[in-house]
Parts: C-alpha cells; sequence; structure tokens
C-alpha cells in the first residue's frame, strides 16, 4: 500500500482506487482543484480529506511562461493562512475567498497567482508554447488553442468583445487578442472610402477628438482601420461587412449606403454625425447598423411588463418624457413603449446593460404581453398560512395569519392609538397592522404581505427578504432591525423602506416628482454627503438646477422626539422659520445648520435641530431586543447608554461603552460589547 506524506495535511496519506471505498452515499471532492474524485486518490483514513493522484504529485516549485521573472511555489489555501486572504487567478480571473482549500501558485514577490488548473494546461511548464510578436504589444503573446475556462469579463483588445476559441495573450499585462484579430491585415481598401488605404491602428489617435467608427457611430477603443488625413475610421468587425441585411424584426431588408453623412437614426433616435447608414427604401427609414438588431420586445428592470420597439409613434400622442433619463422623446423617431401603461423610454436607456435584462420572445401562449405572468417579478408571500378570513364588500381580508417570521398567530388591527412601531421596518403605525397578543410584535399590513421573492426595479437580480437582529441598508446607510430585501451574491441589504420606494416618487420637500438616476455623480441638493454608488433621485427641470436627494433623506421619519422637547420635533423642509443663515443653529449640538438642509423643528418651543441630532445615530434599531450567542451564557439585549450605564465598559476592547451596545440580560452580569466591537456576533 503506498503512502505520500504531503506538505498540505498532517496525516499520510494512502493510494486507493474509487472501488476500494465505499462510495454508496458519498461524493469526494478533491482537496487541491476542488473537482470530484474519480480513479486514483491519495485519501486520509483519520480525515475526510482527499486528493486526486495527480493533484497529490504536483511539483512544489515550477517555471511558468506566464511569469517569467521569478519560480512560481505551490501552496495550499487552507482558512487563516496569512499568504492568501484571498486571491483570484491571474489567467482565467477566477476569484476565490477565504475558507476555500485550493491550492495555488504563487509568487510573493509580485503577488502573482495561477490556479493549478491554469498553470498546468498542455505545454506551459516547459517553456515550449507557441509565441509571437504582434504590432499592438511590448511583450509577445502566447498563443493558447484550447483554454479550459473562457476568461471570464475578459474582453479582446482589438475588437472589445469576449474572448472564446483560441486567442493570442500577455499574462503580465492582461492584453489579449482573438487568432482572429491577430491576424488582422495592416491595410485595407474600403469601398466607403476610396481617396486612400485604411491602416490598422492598435489604439485611437489621442490628438483626433472624432476618431469614432463611421458604421456605428461609437468611439473606438480597441483596433480601428483608419486614415488620418480624412479622420475616416472603421471597426475591424465592420470592415469586411454585408450589403444586405435582413432584420427578423423588419418586413423588409436593409441595404448599404457606401458613402457616409450626417443623419438621425429612425430606430434609436440618436445622432449618425457623418456616419455610414443603412436604409430601408420601402419604408424610407435610416439606421445604424447595430440598431437593425434590435429586438422587438424586451424586458427592463424599471417596467413589470416587456416594452415593444416602435420606430414612430402616432401623431395625436403627446410629447412625453422618456421614464428613465426624463429628456423628450420625439415622436417621430423610435422608442420602446408599453401598450396599455402609457410607459415610454429610450432605445438607449433601455439598452442600458444595468437596466437590460432579455429580450423577451412573444409565443402563441403569451401574445397578451403586459398580461403575461413574468415569474421573475414575485415569488410566494410572506403570509404561510391564513386561519380567518373576512369579506368586506367584495374584497376578502385575511384576519388571522401566520407569518414566516413570529411562531405565533397575527390578528389584523385597525384601532390605531399610541405609539406603536412595526417590527418589519421599524417605522411608526398609522394604518392597519397585525399584531401578536403574546409577544407584542407588530407589522403593518403591507409589511406583512410582502413576497418572499422578488426583484427590485434596480436591478436584475433575485432578493429574498430576512429578519435581522440588525443589519446595514445600502441604500440610506442606516443600521436597522427587522426585514430586509437581501441578495447574497451581490453582497447587497436593502431595508424594506428603500426598497418599496418606486423608481419615480413625489416628497413634500419638493414640488416635482424626482427619478432614480443609477449613473448620477453629483451630491444630494440638501445634504453634505452625497450616496454616489447607488444613483440618486433626481429633477432635470430648469428651473430646478438639477434638485437631487438620496435614500437617507426619503426615508427619514416624519417626527422626531428630543429628551428637552415635550413636543414632537417635525420634519421640516424649507427655512423659512429663520430666514437669515447666521440664525441658523441645532439646538441640540448647538452648531450651525445649513439654510438649505431638511431639518427638525417644534414650533411650540422654536427648537431646531440637525436631522441626525434629533434623530440619533441609530434610529431603526429596536432596542431591548434580546438574542442568545453561542460565546455567552445569558442572552444579550440593545442598551441605549443612559445615567445607569455610564462607566460600563466593554468586554472584548475593555473601554467605557458609547452610545448603543449590547448588554447581558441576566441580573449582577456586566458582560457587555460596544457596537464597534460586534462584528463577532453576526446578525
Amino acid at each position: 500500500m503506498k503512502k505520500l506524506n504531503h506538505f498540505s495535511h498532517p496525516h499520510p496519506l494512502v493510494l486507493v482506487e474509487d472501488q476500494e471505498i465505499d462510495w454508496i452515499s458519498i461524493i469526494y471532492y478533491c482537496s487541491a482543484c476542488q473537482e470530484r474524485v474519480e480513479g486514483f486518490s491519495y485519501n486520509c483514513s483519520e480525515c475526510d480529506f482527499c486528493l486526486h493522484k495527480s493533484c497529490a504529485e504536483l511539483p512544489r516549485e515550477i517555471n511558468h511562461p506566464f511569469h517569467l521573472d521569478h519560480a512560481l511555489i505551490l501552496y495550499d489555501k487552507q482558512p487563516g493562512n496569512a499568504n492568501f486572504n484571498s486571491w483570484h487567478c491571474d489567467s482565467c480571473e477566477k476569484s476565490y475567498k477565504l475558507g476555500e482549500q485550493l491550492f495555488v501558485y504563487h509568487c510573493s514577490s509580485c503577488a502573482f497567482d495561477l490556479d493549478i488548473r491554469c498553470a498546468l494546461l498542455p505545454n506551459l511548464i516547459t517553456r515550449d508554447l507557441p509565441k509571437s510578436q504582434h504590432f499592438s504589444h511590448q511583450h509577445p503573446l502566447f498563443f493558447i488553442q484550447n483554454h479550459h475556462i473562457e476568461p471570464r469579463d475578459r474582453s479582446c483588445s482589438a475588437c472589445e468583445e469576449q474572448i472564446l476559441g483560441p486567442f493570442y495573450g500577455c499574462f503580465v499585462c492582461l492584453f489579449f487578442l482573438h487568432q482572429k484579430c491577430f491576424e488582422l491585415h495592416p491595410k485595407i481598401k474600403h469601398p466607403s472610402h476610396r481617396k486612400h488605404p485604411l491602416t490598422l491602428l492598435a489604439n485611437p489617435p489621442a490628438h483626433h477628438e472624432k476618431c469614432c467608427c463611421r458604421l456605428c457611430c461609437k468611439p473606438c477603443k480597441g483596433f480601428i482601420y483608419y486614415c488620418s488625413p480624412c479622420e475616416f475610421g472603421i471597426k475591424p468587425k465592420y470592415a469586411f461587412f454585408e450589403d444586405v441585411i435582413k432584420s427578423k424584426n423588419h418586413e423588409h431588408p436593409f441595404t448599404l449606403l457606401s458613402r457616409p453623412f450626417s443623419f438621425i437614426c429612425d430606430a434609436c433616435g440618436t445622432d449618425g454625425e457623418y456616419c455610414i447608414p443603412y436604409v430601408c427604401s420601402a419604408c424610407d427609414i435610416v439606421v445604424h447598423k447595430e440598431c437593425i438588431s434590435l429586438p422587438q420586445n424586451i424586458l427592463i428592470t424599471r417596467h413589470d411588463h416587456p416594452v415593444s420597439h416602435i420606430y414612430f409613434l402616432e401623431e395625436e400622442v403627446r410629447k412625453r418624457g422618456c421614464r428613465i433619463c426624463q429628456d423628450e422623446i420625439k415622436t417621430e423617431y423610435g422608442c420602446y413603449h408599453c401598450r396599455d401603461c402609457d410607459y415610454f423610454v429610450h432605445v438607449n436607456c433601455a439598452m442600458d446593460k444595468d437596466i437590460f435584462i432579455q429580450e423577451y420572445e412573444v409565443t402563441d401562449e403569451n401574445q397578451n404581453l403586459n398580461q403575461t405572468n413574468l415569474g421573475w417579478l414575485i415569488g410566494e408571500p410572506s403570509i404561510t398560512r391564513v386561519l380567518k378570513e373576512k369579506k368586506i364588500g367584495e374584497e376578502v381580508i385575511a384576519i388571522e395569519i401566520e407569518h414566516f417570521n413570529h411562531p405565533c398567530k397575527l390578528i389584523l388591527c385597525d384601532d390605531v392609538k399610541g405609539e406603536k412601531c412595526c417590527d418589519g421596518c421599524r417605522r411608526s403605525i398609522s394604518t392597519s397592522f397585525y399584531y401578536c397578543a403574546e409577544c407584542n410584535y407588530i407589522l403593518h399590513k403591507r409589511c406583512a404581505e410582502l413576497p418572499r421573492k422578488t426583484r427590485h426595479w434596480d436591478s436584475k437580480d433575485t432578493f429574498a427578504l430576512k429578519s435581522y437582529t440588525y443589519c446595514i441598508c445600502k441604500l440610506c446607510c442606516f443600521t436597522g432591525t427587522g426585514l430586509f430585501y437581501t441578495n447574497d451574491v451581490r453582497d447587497r441589504d436593502y431595508c424594506i423602506s428603500c426598497f418599496l420606494i418606486p423608481d419615480a416618487v413625489t416628497t413634500p420637500g419638493h414640488r416635482h416628482q424626482v427619478f432614480f438616476d443609477h449613473k448620477i455623480t453629483i451630491k444630494c441638493s440638501i445634504c453634505d454627503d452625497g450616496h454616489k454608488k447607488y444613483g440618486a433621485f433626481i429633477c432635470r427641470r430648469k428651473e430646478c438646477d438639477h434638485f437631487t436627494l438620496d435614500y437617507t433623506r426619503l426615508v427619514m421619519l416624519n417626527t422626531a422626539r428630543y429628551k428637552n422637547d415635550e413636543h414632537p420635533l417635525v420634519l421640516t423642509y424649507r427655512n423659512n422659520i429663520h430666514p437669515h443663515s447666521d440664525q441658523c443653529v441645532c439646538d441640540i449640538c448647538e452648531e450651525s445648520r445649513d439654510p438649505n438642509e431638511w431639518f427638525y423643528y417644534c414650533g411650540i418651543c422654536d427648537n431646531s435641530a440637525h436631522f441626525l441630532c434629533a434623530l440619533g445615530k441609530y434610529p431603526f434599531l429596536k432596542l431591548g431586543l434580546t438574542r442568545k450567542y453561542g460565546f455567552h451564557e445569558h442572552p444579550l439585549a440593545f442598551v441605549k447608554k443612559d445615567y445607569y450605564h455610564e462607566y460600563l465598559k466593554c468586554s472584548v476592547c475593555g473601554k467605557y461603552c458609547k452610545d448603543v451596545f449590547f448588554k447581558c440580560t441576566q441580573s449582577g452580569c456586566e458582560y457587555a460589547i460596544d457596537w464597534d466591537c460586534r462584528k463577532p456576533l453576526g446578525n
């Protein structure tokens, strides 16, 4: 029986074949490559540890053509290994997280990593990989005939399209060319420019600002066939074109006009400044080449129904704005529209990669587009069981339910008295709600009826409804308790208050409707910090000078309480109380206020305050909420610092607790964790 002492494991490994092991109910995966173990493997009799025979016998050190400066050393990626907290393969770009046991060839001097599958591609270690010099790059390019993994998010430097099939590459500079792009002719003659030959350039000339493709009217970031005297360029993929193109979404073929001129595309409504168009003489329309293949029906993130492409709107349809960018949609040019919802968007807005979901195929079963049941919109309800119903008029209302987030039954109530707070969104109760008579658990009727899985209008991803003791919303940046819509793949957590805000909203703080723009970079008009990562809401009217709001301001509470004022402070949008800026002072922190920023005000006591001073840092945390954690024997509760906790020290850092912290509920036990030391708790 052959045994092996391997650097990646403390116990000896025994060579066995899969027939010698009881594989009836267990599937083993190699700890080196994470692929299923079949055939011969090295196993540990004491641990659940396996290695393919080939993986166990890998060389500890290799010289690799992708990294010529130093040798690469084989490491095992164990959890907690200081060398590799996280890494990605510099060949296939695949990322690996902490805790995945996967072997890696690593150069510590250059922070260069190759997973073993990329490192051991045929003929790589022996340095006899075919390589060639190309005029566009200073280093030799290696020719890869059969790459086992399609390079993710890696594009050809010539045509800007994804690398598929054979390619040439420099893995030092991450420079790649399709084989067909590597073999492009250095000069060509083109029928659209008969004066001079076109020369292949690796990059657009920096001194020519108008260097763009005359067929697609888009700037060239990769290679271009170019005539400098005439400032005429064609992307390589359009250099050998079709004279006539048949479109599946138009009844007539489109014919190329070989001479460039300026026009407005009838399909998308954008300029074609001195470009080569395609025309349909039967319909008298002129289009960009790329617009010929526009899909007829598509799904976008901003609308619940499919939208359809149309070349011209009816004359009686009044001018209207795009529901995404708010600019005017001209009726004489093409756009996407919803047949029954009075919903119109520009072609380029609808086809934006952040908004476009997919083409929608119309079949005999779904010919009525707007009444189609789209499964990607909504999932199972949060109400797991209806115990009792009541009919009011023609509407049937559930008055007793079971909810996925609470073990007891919940009862519908319309009696809104006193100050109650919803345990889902942490906002005050002012409408019908469900409550638990035993646990004092309360949910707005709307919060209780939310779907367990759904999609947000600004994302293609599906979000799942989860309950958290505390969680930070990625939209408003507030930390809260309750229900959140989460997407683990994108690491996004949205509180349900932010999640339910539509992409067009009217707020008392502005006289016009504001619309969400995911590309916006300007700051919020009423605060000092802009929420740039996820965009903001904007009013594009000229008289409003691009008034902008972020999510933080849209979810602010209408009222707030301050201990030195017996009356509630009301959210105020305009500084009409003290019109002079030198009188704008916060009565809580006693510092000046920006007169343009929203604030809280008590008209009886004439007190005004910054919104964070009035609300506090954590207005949506549920104080007193208890939870058991494994490292402490008693439950811990959220506590806000007061006179009784003035000198309580954090059991993690040893410093005095401040503001909000976790306190042991057991009498006499002074175990506490400050909010800043909460990471071991999870959420």
